[in-house]
């Protein structure tokens, strides 16, 4: 067969990966240059690439200003290093982790490449049915690999380590050699402050660089424990020992589920079927040949040193999915390495096959036996359809992972949001919002969450400012922080949603948007003259008289069971009829006071256009006034006024009536006041 034809048959085979290929740059290119959070946690690592920046640390104690990700801190370094010169932006973040993805690339490709001219068609599809593993993966690990984290460049110096390594490992004599594979050792030990991970892949490597060239061992270990204990010593000396707390000790405070961790090894090993087949039936070929013909061709050595990475990133991921608050992302390094060994699967069962039938030994007339040929490619070529085939069944649409312009303009939206809102406001699930809206950054969520959960540890500063109402608005994403830090509800009540057009979604990671304006709750501050009739901060109904059962004994602080988030009440308390939900009824009527101003206002909410809900103004026990909740139907607070004038110097008092059964058959009431 030509060199021509060869070319053709192995592109047929590879095109599934190509077409892969194809999906994920797609996907990348449509959202690289998305100016909001694709996952929650990318204005976290950019707030703390800014703190690198301006020489604040990246490991303080934990304080309202900041707590650091559980990670080690090499790519929020890289992060704040290339953001001196480009500027910080979610664009450079991501331009790392893509630059990283052709790195790996690259190597895939290289290793391909390193084939015998016999094998190296068959190397190259195999190159590129690797990388089409590793790009069907995308959704399924929920499309982390061009995010701002340190996942894909973590991939990269582990993948291209270890290859480089092999290479470098039996290459040239004398100080030079030693010194190379020095620097793959430090470039391995350096893993580590990319994520902690890298350990198991340091470890990993020792066996591969005992097998490869044991003379070269001394250089490696040296030169990775140089770059990993001496700098994980320099990081606790230069932290006062907060490096070591974030990066281990808190991370041995989550939660272990042993299910998931074994549940994950189902997840990595039967995700692409074919290519687990395809690496089994390798692994058979090889021990075939080495008992048979005892020697092994060179695309099998490639193949069993990737086999072997791919069973400990296995194991990698199998411990990452197990821990608390884990993502698939824990699964890249398998579906990558997993990838590498399924395609190099390929040219090695060529390459055995041709051993095991003698298909390259000439027969007659000086030419091998085109049936025994013909038998070693098709043996390839099945256990390539067999990949393809997983990739063809793996389709992905990526536009379920690129925002549109109504996500760009719905964070345009949220930022001019929060710009609006007056004085410091704390945005704990995306502080690079308030960056972004010229506020001032403060503690991201995971990090109150990372040391409060199971050993709480005291956040220097939080609990005080939300007691002493340092931030003039908290806004709040619809996973309920005020839950885990109940003092958010004491201190400050909600005020409204985000609205509607301004919620930019998530495409990665925790699905969260944010959801509603908090602001201080407390007595509000009366214009001047202005006097407070009713605001139900006393909490108790005294001296009015109550019938029914709807508006219970008292105001409440925030909404009852069953009732939607009640918001843009004044001060810390309002009154509802939803008691016992919306078919109780009963009416609440206040004690008498003198009219001695022009105007009344207050605000109401809760059902709309039903006479059976109203708020009356009665003199004589007649109603002078009456008014309603406007339309739509809501929990949010709308402002209502009553002309008075005429009634000035009347004794009146104000009736809350209920009389309504139906879905949202409620009243809600707070801020009654008189103006002058």
């Amino acid at each position: 067969m030509n060199r021509f034809l060869r070319g053709a048959f192995w592109l047929a085979l590879a095109a599934p990966g190509l077409y892969q290929l194809f999906l994920l740059l797609w996907a990348i290119g449509g959202r690289f240059g998305y100016p909001y959070d694709l996952e929650w946690m990318e204005g976290g690592v950019l707030h703390g690439a800014n703190r690198v920046a301006d020489g604040d640390g990246h490991y303080p104690p934990p304080s309202v200003d900041f707590i650091p990700f559980l990670y080690t801190p090499l790519y929020p370094g890289l992060l704040a290093v290339l953001g001196g010169i480009f500027g910080l932006s979610y664009q450079l973040g991501r331009a790392i982790s893509v630059v990283a993805l052709f790195g790996i690339a690259w190597t895939v490709v290289a290793q391909g490449l390193a084939a015998s001219p016999r094998h190296r068609p068959a190397g190259v599809a195999a190159a590129v049915l690797g990388l089409g593993l590793f790009a069907a993966g995308y959704p399924f690990v929920e499309g982390w690999y061009d995010l701002v984290r340190g996942d894909t460049l973590f991939l990269f110096m582990v993948t291209a380590g270890i290859y480089v390594l092999t290479r470098w490992a039996r290459d040239d004599e004398g100080p030079w050699a030693h010194a190379r594979v020095a620097a793959v050792g430090a470039i391995m030990g350096l893993s580590f402050f990319c994520k902690q991970t890298g350990v198991i892949y340091v470890l990993a490597a020792g066996p591969i660089i005992l097998i490869y060239n044991f003379r070269r061992a001394p250089a490696f270990v040296a030169a990775a424990a140089f770059v990993g204990l001496g700098g994980a010593w320099l990081m606790q000396r230069t932290t006062g020992g907060w490096f070591w707390t974030y990066i281990f000790d808190i991370h041995q405070a989550h939660d272990w589920n042993q299910d998931r961790f074994w549940k994950s090894f189902d997840h990595i090993l039967l995700h692409f079927r074919g290519a687990t087949a395809v690496i089994v039936i390798g692994l058979c070929v090889v021990v075939a040949c080495a008992i048979v013909r005892r020697r092994l061709p060179l695309p099998a050595r490639a193949f069993l040193l990737w086999t072997y990475v791919y069973a400990c990133s296995t194991l990698v991921g199998a411990l990452g999915w197990g821990t608390e608050f884990a993502h698939f992302n824990a699964y890249m390094p398998a579906l990558l390495h997993g990838g590498i060994a399924a395609g190099l699967a390929v040219p090695t069962v060529l390459a055995c096959a041709s051993e095991l039938l003698r298909a390259d030994q000439p027969v007659r007339h000086g030419e091998p036996d085109l049936r025994r040929v013909a038998g070693a490619w098709a043996a390839a070529a099945l256990c390539a359809v067999a990949i393809g085939r997983d990739l063809m069944s793996s389709r992905w649409n990526p536009r379920a992972f690129i925002p549109t312009t109504r996500d760009r303009l719905a964070g345009d939206e949220l930022i001019a949001t929060i710009r609006a809102l007056p004085g410091e406001v704390w945005v704990p699930s995306h502080p690079w919002y308030a960056h972004l809206a010229g506020k001032r950054m403060y503690v991201h969520r995971m990090g109150v969450k990372d040391v409060t959960v199971r050993k709480p540890r005291p956040i220097k500063g939080l609990d005080r400012a939300i007691a002493e109402q340092r931030f003039d608005a908290i806004v709040l994403d619809n996973r309920d922080l005020h839950l885990e830090l109940p003092a958010i509800a004491s201190y400050y009540r909600p005020d409204d949603l985000v609205p509607r057009n301004a919620r930019p979604r998530l495409f990665s990671g925790a699905k969260i948007v944010p959801d509603t304006i908090w602001v201080p709750a407390g007595p509000a501050l009366l214009p001047p003259g202005v006097r407070a009739l009713f605001d139900f901060e006393a909490s108790r109904f005294e001296h009015w008289t109550v019938y029914g059962s709807a508006w219970g004994n008292g105001g409440e602080r925030k909404e009852l069971p069953g009732q939607g988030l009640v918001r843009r009440y004044g001060g810390r308390w309002f009154a509802t009829s939803f008691h016992g939900g919306d078919v109780r009824t009963g009416t609440l009527i206040s004690p008498p006071f003198v009219i001695d101003g022009s105007r009344i206002t207050m605000r109401i909410g809760g059902g709309a256009d039903d006479p059976q809900l109203r708020v009356e103004l009665r003199i004589d026990g007649k109603a002078a006034r009456s008014a309603s909740p406007p339309l739509p139907p809501s929990e949010r607070f709308s402002d209502v006024e009553w002309n008075v004038e005429d009634l000035r110097g009347q004794t009146a008092a104000i009736a809350l009536v209920d009389d309504s059964t139906v879905p949202w058959g409620h009243l809600n009431v707070d801020e009654m006041w008189l103006w002058p």
